[in-house]
């Protein structure tokens, strides 16, 4: 029986090695409670966690699970690198600097901790402990990473973020959170499960000039990551939004050329996403409810929503005649993102 032709990419190998670096990452746990511990630190009142792409997904992910929880946590902040090596953002006294970074080279972060003006204390998340970033923090959690076959960051934002997770419920003291977290592999390998009974139906979509990805709380986050997903392996133009903002004002621009992946939240019956997946079918965008949350706590949204939209980039990708493993965009990224090839 032939393989469908997302099956033979290397970005799919890829993303099928997920459970097994995940849980390698679970185990591990090299440098978590390094990181939490000094989050947890004297003089610590606020925690600004940052990345850039996918890496500041991840960072979104762990503050829209911090703001949906009740308690006096630490406060957290998310914000992109951008903003912060830009000068728009204004330290406070007290605040601790998290850093998302699957290189460690990230041009903007590494500008500011060679700044005189940047903050102490400064943690990392990354998947190179030898990194520039990695060597500026106090304290370094490390995401191993296979030697990955694509361009496309998988291992690195599915680790991230369960590596957030698990660090920031060790902040918190949040022992269902850590719990959550410790499910990821299993919750990734079930989702990989069920993208090849969706792809038989899904491949048979005609081509869209662009994209909407949404969901609602931490699927925002996620649907952020599928958009990028689009963007990077398809080259669909697409936007990630929150679920409100997708029957809002993402529906002002859609029409018949538009594709939307509803994300589903983990949560049985969310009635603003069924109104907002109405509202754009209306608009005349074709609908597909994307799976892998089921069944799964909604704060493992951005991994769990990972297989499938991943397998639908690539097979439109692929029907483009891309090379989905190797992009031509991705020189002018380490130009641009990184201060050096890293």
């Amino acid at each position: 029986m032939t393989r469908p032709s997302y099956q033979m990419t290397g970005l799919w190998n890829d993303v099928g090695e997920l459970p097994e670096l995940l849980q390698a990452s679970l185990d591990q746990q090299r440098g978590f409670s390094d990181v939490a511990s000094v989050l947890r630190g004297r003089g610590v009142e606020r925690v600004v966690i940052t990345g850039n792409g996918a890496s500041y997904y991840a960072a979104l992910a762990v503050w829209l699970t911090a703001i949906g929880t009740s308690g006096s946590a630490l406060p957290l902040v998310a914000v992109p690198a951008g903003i912060l090596a830009s000068g728009g953002f204004r330290w406070l006294p007290g605040d601790a600097l998290l850093v998302v970074s699957s290189s460690g080279e990230l041009r903007d972060i590494v500008g500011i901790t060679q700044s005189d003006d940047c903050p102490r204390p400064i943690v990392a998340i990354t998947g190179a402990p030898s990194s520039t970033i990695a060597r500026a923090a106090d304290a370094c959690a490390v995401v191993p990473n296979a030697v990955q076959r694509a361009a496309t960051h998988t291992h690195a934002f599915c680790g991230a973020v369960v590596a957030a997770l698990d660090i920031w419920a060790r902040v918190t003291g949040d022992s269902e959170l850590r719990s959550v977290a410790r499910s990821a592999s299993d919750a990734v390998a079930s989702a990989l499960q069920a993208v090849d009974m969706w792809m038989a139906d899904a491949i048979s979509i005609g081509d869209h000039a662009t994209g909407v990805v949404f969901g609602t709380g931490v699927a925002w986050a996620a649907a952020l990551e599928g958009a990028l997903l689009l963007k990077e392996i398809a080259k669909i133009p697409a936007e990630g939004a929150e679920t409100r903002e997708a029957a809002t004002s993402v529906m002002t621009g859609i029409n018949a050329g538009a594709l939307v992946l509803a994300l589903p939240t983990g949560y049985r019956g969310d009635p603003l996403a069924d109104e907002a997946a109405r509202v754009l079918a209306w608009r005349g965008a074709k609908v597909l409810l994307v799976p892998g949350s089921d069944g799964h706590d909604p704060r493992l949204s951005p991994i769990t929503s990972f297989p499938a939209v991943a397998a639908l980039a690539i097979e439109l990708g692929l029907r483009k005649g891309l090379d989905v493993d190797h992009p031509d965009w991705l020189d002018s990224y380490k130009a641009t993102a990184r201060v050096r090839n890293a």
